[in-house]
Parts: structure tokens; C-alpha cells; sequence
């Protein structure tokens, strides 16, 4: 089992900033997500969070199930929360609380039979990272263009 610690992901600015994610622990509803939290916008409101959860298979096995529609559940997230712009020319002179215009985030599930192999989860681990930089993949995601055959 991993000991939570620090996750570095770089931006893709021009000049690329990293962002480190601290680990700030479990949610308090679904204690299979674990929270890390970018803690460097200028607001809490505004902090970019990774969540990572693994759900196992029901150890509840009897006489005659077998692994076939057995899996682990695991689920990548990231979030990066974008705050609203706000002026401070309001009639008292005291600036709006931040708040959150919007979040682009993406969540990545891994569904992994029972039975799979070490090398089965190592490839779909290395290969899911590859196919987020395929060009193909790129378009869509950040041009938001189709793809045609």
C-alpha cells in the first residue's frame, strides 16, 4: 500500500509551472477517496485537487462465482477549479466573495478484472498516458473537434 505523499504535475503553460498536490486526506462521505490539493491559488475556493479511489470486488465470494464478473474500480480525477472575475467598484467598496465560474476537470476509470495480470494493469496504466498524447486525442480535447473518418 503506497504511503500518501506529494504529486508534482506540470501545466501546459508556455513556460510550464508545476503544481504540487499535498495530501490532505480522505472524503468524509466515501472514505475509498483519497484528496490532494494544490494549496497555491490565492484562495482555498480556487485550489486545482487530484482524487484517486480504488473499489475492490464484494469479498462476499460463495461456492460457484468465479472472477469472470469480478473487477477493481478505479477512479483518477483532477480538478481545477477557475475563478470568477470580479471587480472591486461595488457600491460599499468591499470586493465580492471568489467564487467559482466554472471547473474543467476529467475523471479516468480503470476498470480491472480480478484475474487480470500485473503486465495486463501495467499496460493500461502506460498506454491510457500515451493515448491522452496521441494527436488525434489532443484535437478533440483541446480543439474540440470531432473526428471524421
Amino acid at each position: 500500500m503506497p504511503t500518501a505523499a506529494n504529486i508534482v504535475l506540470a501545466d501546459a503553460q508556455a513556460t510550464p509551472v508545476n503544481h504540487t498536490f499535498v495530501p490532505i486526506g480522505r472524503d468524509a462521505k466515501d472514505p475509498s477517496i483519497f484528496w490532494y490539493e494544490d494549496q497555491s491559488a490565492a484562495n482555498a475556493i480556487g485550489n486545482w485537487r487530484v482524487n484517486i479511489s480504488i473499489r475492490r470486488p464484494s469479498p462476499n465470494v460463495k461456492a460457484g462465482d468465479n472472477s469472470k464478473t469480478r473487477s477493481y474500480k478505479v477512479v483518477v480525477g483532477l480538478y481545477e477549479p477557475i475563478l470568477e472575475t470580479v471587480s472591486n467598484n461595488t457600491v460599499s467598496g468591499i470586493a465580492p466573495a471568489p467564487t467559482v465560474a466554472y471547473t474543467p476537470k476529467v475523471l479516468c476509470t480503470l476498470d480491472i478484472p480480478e484475474r487480470s495480470t500485473l503486465q495486463n494493469r501495467k499496460d493500461l496504466r502506460k498506454m491510457v498516458a500515451s493515448l491522452l498524447g496521441d494527436t488525434q486525442v489532443v484535437a478533440v480535447i483541446e480543439s474540440l473537434q470531432s473526428i471524421s473518418y
